[in-house]
């Protein structure tokens, strides 16, 4: 390959970002939890139960949830039972977004 690809190729990686859950920023107006669907709700709603968070006082609170990004562009399926990751608003502690379905299913 000559200079030019490399060069090329170099920069493509500079501009690269990872979207992955860790790598997100830490916005201080929402907490990231994971929770387990109960409830499929008509208008792509769902009712789930948080059972991990940052925030104590969220564990094991039920929350009205809808998709968010990518999960609503490309109409990914959620299922009652499906392991789920998502955020919640300081504001308004009862609304929940969807940004990841786990496909991983939970042992019992």
């Amino acid at each position: 390959m000559g200079k030019v690809q490399a060069h090329k190729r170099v920069e493509k990686a500079k501009r690269q970002n990872n979207f992955g859950l860790e790598h997100r920023q830490k916005n201080p107006d929402v907490f990231d939890f994971e929770g387990v669907i109960d409830d499929c709700l008509p208008n792509t709603s769902f009712r789930l139960t948080v059972s991990k968070s940052d925030v104590p006082q969220l564990v094991g609170k039920q929350l009205l949830a809808t998709l968010a990004g990518k999960m609503r562009l490309y109409r990914i399926r959620v299922l009652p039972g499906d392991q789920v990751k998502g955020y919640v608003s300081k504001y308004d502690l009862s609304k929940a977004k969807i940004i990841y379905r786990s496909t991983k299913t939970i042992s019992q």
